[in-house]
């Protein structure tokens, strides 16, 4: 037989007073804080955290054969979406392959997340890709102008110096203003904004790539009327490549890995196949298909961005820095919390920003944390970013002597890639209706962010969704909510009695729930409401509210004092500031005048002291919504009791 447990107390009724002063003595305890001293030792290993787990805890024997199997599967994943996010940039294909070598090594020494992969990263790649479309021109023509890869280097250091300046001023909590829901919908439209550029490469058609707003429908026109310069190979190995790499991922992939110990590469098969098949056969020249054309052996030499080119990039720079950093600390957390350690957010700044410094001299693009990447080295059962610096070494020996084996590989296949590699961002579309259903104003932020983003620009459509996700915030923070409470039969709790069937209003007792704040915007919208709710009840006395500063509550007939009892259950207060406290005292002075006995429950203990400095002298507050109640319930049966009516000699009655 199953037992109910039972809470069954006895005490009196308090009033906060009462308690507060219960013991004085104990009022002005001083407070001992304990601080550890820290050392010289505990702020180097804090700033190079691989001091800590690479020379000091590294566990060789157990931890390095996984790091070099997750180091090898990232490698492979590196080779052709780095070749293939180098098109998104508009720079050469090797400068995704030194994206995974410089700024992963510094990220692997000075970042506190053992699982996330530093590089490239689709929607980093096309916003600068974009900044580099804008500012680069032919220098052949143009001698005073700058280079792809002058501009794509300059965005990179402004950003990683952006990064830094943020680390600076601790300021490692900006990654929560991309909330999930907006990063969810700028990611679905700048997926669809990439695969729609990526049209001209899948099919051959001749079109100018369009920036700005509107490209996405003008690329789309652009394409219908130049469909007559496709190129029928082309298209047809765009399409046998994406074919491939979907029935994989539906119906192959997890029987496949099950029996390997490291996922298949698939992509970097696929790349190596396509490279032996157009480099033993003449299908590309006979067809006119884009290859990858040189590929440069080697590691780049070290140059600094041109400076002058700093004021024009820096306003994408700073948008940039931003949504990287967001996008890797939101992947870095999912993983942190999923196996249980710590990550720090300032201290990823530093990371991020340092990499993107140190590889902005070495050619390269803003980088960013993939999920994909990520991912793979933690299901594979990477431990620390030991992985990362094998996969490093891993494409340096490629940039070394292999790269210029993919100079035949048409450039097709690198877009069929990224297509497939987005499929399942697009399919975030299909979220919208949960989204909606769960939180109308989440959906809101994400309709307006991919919209925004699709039709405008990859940076005006992330501003309007910051700012529509910052104002849905700041009309939260000022809506006010008044519920009135009813008690639940046989105990002391008091819900809603909207949501709780089965509770009922005590008699006598006007008892409401308020939740929010109390403030110069919403101040008059709390006093309506307060009062709506109590003309609900005491209907015949006809309250009036007006959306003015008088707050006089008038009644037809006032009634006799202490006969009608309100109760504001307080404890969802977050904030009042002087113009709303001055509105509660003046609300609070009406309704006592009016004949109503209020009283204020559960008030928040920094709020009492300034409610009570601000005016509200003659309030009782108690500890609890039942405590008031109780309190109310006694007085009057105590009224009852000392009435005595005394019949006068000519039939009238006197109450004393």
């Amino acid at each position: 037989m199953d037992f109910q447990p039972e809470i069954n107390i006895q005490r009196n009724v308090y009033q906060v007073d009462a308690l507060a002063n219960k013991n004085p003595g104990e009022l002005n305890r001083p407070v001992v804080k304990y601080k550890k001293k820290r050392k010289c030792m505990d702020y180097v290993k804090t700033t190079i955290p691989a001091i800590d787990w690479l020379l000091l805890n590294y566990n060789w024997s157990e931890d390095l054969l996984e790091d070099i199997m997750a180091g090898i599967t990232v490698a492979v994943l590196n080779i052709p979406q780095g070749m293939a996010y180098s098109i998104l940039g508009n720079v050469e294909p090797t400068v995704g392959l030194y994206m995974a070598v410089f700024p992963v090594l510094v990220y692997s020494i000075l970042g506190t997340s053992r699982h996330i992969s530093l590089g490239v990263l689709s929607v980093i790649c096309l916003m600068t890709g974009k900044v580099v479309s804008t500012y680069a021109s032919d220098t052949i023509a143009d001698p005073e102008g700058y280079t792809n890869m002058e501009v794509a280097t300059a965005v990179t250091m402004v950003a990683g110096l952006v990064q830094l300046l943020m680390y600076v001023f601790r300021l490692g909590m900006l990654s929560t203003i991309l909330s999930e829901t907006l990063v969810s919908g700028f990611t679905g439209s700048v997926a669809v904004i990439v695969i729609t550029s990526q049209l001209k490469e899948l099919l051959g058609v001749v079109t100018v790539r369009r920036n700005g707003p509107l490209q996405v429908v003008y690329t789309y026109y652009d394409f219908a009327v130049n469909f007559h310069t496709i190129n029928w190979m082309t298209a047809l190995v765009s399409a046998v490549t994406i074919t491939i790499l979907l029935v994989y991922n539906a119906f192959l992939k997890d029987k496949i890995n099950k029996k390997l110990c490291m996922p298949l590469p698939i992509e970097l098969l696929i790349t190596v196949v396509g490279t032996t098949l157009f480099q033993i056969t003449n299908i590309a020249e006979d067809y006119n298909m884009i290859q990858m054309g040189e590929i440069k052996s080697g590691l780049p030499g070290i140059q600094v961005p041109p400076l002058k080119l700093f004021p024009s990039v820096f306003l994408d720079a700073c948008i940039i820095a931003v949504v990287a950093y967001s996008i890797s600390m939101s992947l870095a957390l999912l993983v942190s919390e999923k196996l249980k350690y710590p990550i720090d957010t300032n201290q990823e700044l530093l990371a991020q920003g340092m990499g993107n410094v140190i590889g902005s001299l070495l050619s390269c693009l803003p980088c960013g944390a993939s999920p994909s990447r990520s991912a793979s080295q933690q299901t594979v059962g990477g431990k620390t970013q030991m992985a990362s610096i094998v996969s490093a070494g891993i494409i340096v020996v490629v940039l070394l002597w292999v790269g210029v084996v993919f100079e035949p590989l048409p450039r097709c296949v690198l877009s069929s890639i990224i297509v497939v590699a987005l499929k399942d961002i697009v399919l975030q579309t299909l979220e919208l209706p949960r989204i909606w259903r769960n939180s109308r104003t989440d959906g809101l932020v994400w309709l307006i962010t991919y919209a925004a983003t699709i039709v405008l620009d990859i940076d005006v459509g992330l501003l309007i969704g910051v700012l529509v996700s910052v104002l849905c915030v700041f009309v939260k923070g000022v809506l006010i909510d008044v519920h009135a409470l009813g008690r639940l039969p046989g105990t002391d709790l008091y819900m809603r009695l909207d949501t709780h069937g089965d509770a009922a209003e005590v008699p006598g007792v006007k008892a409401l729930r308020f939740a929010g704040s109390v403030n110069v915007i919403n101040r008059f919208a709390f006093k309506r409401k307060i009062v709506e709710a109590l003309r609900s009840e005491y209907a015949a006395d006809a309250l009036v509210a007006s959306a003015v500063p008088s707050v006089a509550v008038l009644s037809a007939a006032p009634p006799e004092p202490g006969s009608r009892t309100v109760v504001l259950d307080m404890a969802g207060l977050q904030y009042s500031d002087a113009a709303g406290t001055k509105l509660l005292c003046e609300l609070f002075e009406s309704l006592v005048a009016d004949g109503y006995d209020v009283s204020l429950a559960a008030v928040p203990d920094a709020s009492i002291g300034y409610m009570r400095a601000n005016g509200l002298l003659s309030a009782r507050f108690f500890p609890t919504v039942h405590d008031a109640v109780v309190f109310h319930q006694h007085r009057r049966q105590s009224r009852l009791l000392d009435a005595v009516v005394v019949k006068s000699a000519n039939g009238e009655q006197k109450r004393f």
